[in-house]
């Protein structure tokens, strides 16, 4: 699961069409609108949020999260059908709780979620990956492998891409006493089989994935280092590639958040360096393959403490986007977009309507494109007379 300030590696589409139509005027001034969701389970909620988002068209689109009751978590999910976000009760493995850190819309009868299961019982330990389907009707669970089965050990999944309708890639990790590596597994159309890591590590975490074809894939994340990490699918198999990392002050932290891909030689992904001389300051960056070799790239800072940016998403080469969070001295935390036009990276403002007291905080986990030009954000918010974090969305109508 994503680390998060809010909290100490994506949730739906809002009012699309709505907005859209609305927007269109307001886009001199602002171009992100935030737009209602649901919140189930009210007051009794301790936080629910979203941690993934993917749209088939503007009237189709799945939102995934966390809704914590107590300690309890159950997997939150949304769609949006055009007129308006519908919350939904997703089936979850029985005496567990649960959750999803990712989501991939193919179709309206055709969309997954991937996340993990935990026994509360054992300490929220004995981790095991989730993996459920939408077929136009209902979600159910789909058998998925967990590879680490001794004590003290786990399996989970972030994130969900397709090379195509019938091969899907999920990228996670394992861990059990002496290690963390990659967890890499693969629908073939008919189930999902857990495929070799690349060799070369022992503390790997996956954050991200995307395919630009079904012998060019991308996965990205951290690793025991504290460096970035990227591996690549060649059609045969997974392969760590070398990628950039920032090293300033003592004890700084790399990761990669999310990956998106525009061509084979066009990949974007969206990192930063954190705990610079063990505090919070951030510094944001995107990683650019060329075809070649990775390359970083710094993008604009905000805040008294930093920026990072949880996820990117790229609708064209030059319309490239990443969201994320900033946050300020006095505690405040940020909405935070930027875009690529293609030559640079620029800061997009964004609204933050989720206060606490004097602090504002709200946060952006995922972002996906919609239709051609237009894109969605979800994450989270605090809402004043509640307790804790609410569900975020909001959608821009650009270019």
């Amino acid at each position: 699961m994503k680390g998060r300030w809010l909290r100490g590696t994506p949730i739906a589409v809002s009012a699309v069409l709505a907005v859209l139509t609305s927007a269109a005027g307001a886009a001199t001034t602002s171009i992100w609108t935030v737009v209602p969701t649901p919140n189930p389970g009210g007051q009794t909620v301790s936080d629910i949020y979203f941690l993934g988002v993917s749209a088939a068209s503007a009237t189709d689109a799945w939102s995934v999260g966390i809704d914590q009751i107590g300690a309890f978590r159950v997997p939150l999910v949304e769609h949006w059908n055009g007129k308006g976000w519908q919350a939904m009760s997703p089936p979850r493995p029985s005496q567990r709780q649960s959750w999803f850190n990712g989501v991939l819309d193919l179709s309206r009868t055709n969309a997954w979620a991937v996340g993990e299961s935990t026994d509360p019982r054992a300490d929220n330990t004995d981790e095991r990956t989730l993996i459920e389907h939408w077929d136009g009707t209902s979600w159910s669970i789909v058998p998925s492998p967990n590879p680490a089965v001794t004590g003290n050990s786990g399996d989970v999944l972030n994130a969900i891409a397709a090379a195509g309708p019938g091969d899907l890639w999920a990228v996670g990790w394992e861990h059990n006493v002496d290690e963390n590596i990659l967890l890499f597994e693969h629908f073939d159309g008919t189930s999902w089989s857990a495929v070799q890591p690349p060799s070369g590590g022992t503390e790997q975490f996956g954050t991200g994935i995307a395919a630009v074809a079904p012998n060019d894939v991308w996965a990205v994340g951290t690793n025991a280092v504290a460096t970035t990490l990227a591996a690549h699918w060649n059609g045969r198999r997974w392969s760590l590639v070398s990628t950039p990392s920032l090293h300033d002050g003592i004890n700084p932290l790399n990761s990669l958040t999310g990956v998106t891909v525009v061509a084979s030689d066009d990949v974007w992904a969206s990192g930063y360096e954190g705990n610079v001389n063990n505090q919070n300051f951030m510094t944001p960056y995107m990683l650019h393959w060329n075809g070649t070799n990775w390359s970083m790239e710094l993008i604009p800072n905000r805040g008294g403490e930093g920026s990072r940016p949880n996820g990117t998403t790229a609708l064209s080469a030059t319309d490239v986007w990443a969201v994320g969070q900033t946050q300020e001295l006095n505690g405040s935390i940020l909405t935070y977009t930027e875009q690529y036009d293609g030559t640079t990276w620029k800061a997009v403002p964004s609204p933050n309507p989720g206060t606490n007291g004097q602090l504002v905080v709200n946060s952006l986990d995922a972002v996906a494109g919609v239709v051609p030009g237009h894109l969605v954000a979800v994450g989270s918010q605090e809402i004043s007379g509640q307790c804790c974090l609410r569900t975020l969305a909001m959608v821009t109508a650009s270019g």
